[in-house]
């Protein structure tokens, strides 16, 4: 037993002390090439160091992963390629969970306020499953109010007496994950249903995806390598989609290979994209990312069945693009 900072922890005798000392950008390239890194441009290499981790050459490491040995043929500019490309899909990836964010929050707000004919329902107890979850809920939004400069706030404040902003001002301030824990929390599943059906989905499954949505888009906005992530969370199969979808969304050899059935991040991709389709026909993310996937740079460098990419996945209804005539759907304003 160990004390860190006031706390006492209990170390194994069988871990050993970590003593590995800081190195400059020279020495971590000579370090690369020790463990079997081929780096032709040694000055380009550091100055990609001395702005890109270190560790983000994890993916091209062999097995085991502990001995830090790198793939035999792996390179430095491959390295750099996989860090654009990640950084490419997460800005991708980020904008689309942006535009389902909103639109989640606009049904919630939409359905609620007026099924309980009050912009101030999610103030009330009695209509959430969790009373401590709630009152934490409540503290955030009151938290927030108080906290911000956001001008369509102060006027609000400046003009009522209520210390809370109705929902359609107030949720404009919360993240995603608390809009998620709110609506998991609600006690009613006829509060849940009006909801998840403009997405086409049941409201388990919605809830599901939503979770799983809040999960990556903490990813992306950590900036941690999503393109080969595995994903903690497994969220439900759609059996039946009220609309374009795939039949399978893992690559079933590249599961069989690594022995699990975790899912990649196609399978967040085919949720995006049902997702988008049902908030608007003319998204343009579906096109963005087979561009993406097309780039010659990154074509020859990135794998996507490590992505979960089943064979012959651009043939599954889902990803089949035709032009829609039909305008996006709008909601109804609030005041």
């Amino acid at each position: 037993m160990r004390t860190f900072g006031g706390f006492s922890v209990f170390i194994p005798m069988s871990k050993i002390e970590y003593n590995k000392t800081p190195k400059t950008l020279e020495e971590q390239v000579t370090l690369l090439e020790r463990r079997g890194l081929t780096i032709i441009d040694k000055d380009k290499a550091i100055k990609i160091l001395a702005n890109i981790s270190y560790n983000r050459r994890y993916p091209l490491l062999a097995e085991p992963k502990e001995d830090e040995i790198f793939k035999q043929g792996s390179t430095f500019e491959t390295i750099f390629r996989i860090y654009q490309f990640d950084a490419d899909l997460r800005v991708l990836v980020f904008y689309a969970i942006e535009q389902i964010e909103i639109a989640v929050r606009s049904q919630i707000i939409y359905h609620l306020s007026l099924k309980y004919k009050s912009g101030f329902w999610f103030e009330d107890s009695t209509i959430f499953k969790n009373y401590p979850q709630h009152i934490a809920f409540v503290s955030n939004v009151c938290k927030s109010i108080h906290e911000t400069k956001q001008e369509f706030i102060t006027k609000y404040k400046n003009k009522y007496n209520n210390f809370l902003s109705p929902a359609w001002k107030s949720f404009e301030l919360i993240t995603f994950n608390s809009l998620n824990t709110l609506f998991k929390n609600l006690k009613d599943k006829n509060d849940q249903i009006p909801v998840s059906k403009h997405f086409g989905l049941t409201h388990e499954v919605f809830i599901s995806w939503i979770e799983t949505l809040v999960y990556i888009r903490n990813i992306c906005a950590h900036h941690s390598r999503l393109w080969n992530v595995i994903l903690t969370i497994s969220p439900t199969w759609l059996k039946s989609p009220k609309g374009k979808w795939v039949s399978k969304w893992e690559n079933e050899s590249e599961s069989a290979t690594k022995g699990d059935k975790k899912l990649k991040m196609y399978s967040v991709l085919c949720m995006l994209t049902y997702l988008l389709d049902h908030i608007n026909p003319h998204h343009k993310f579906r096109q963005k990312l087979k561009s993406l996937l097309k780039e010659p740079k990154y074509k020859t460098t990135i794998d996507i069945a490590h992505m979960g990419f089943p064979e012959n996945w651009e043939e599954e209804p889902l990803w089949v693009y035709r032009e829609v005539s039909t305008p996006p759907r709008k909601l109804a304003q609030l005041e």
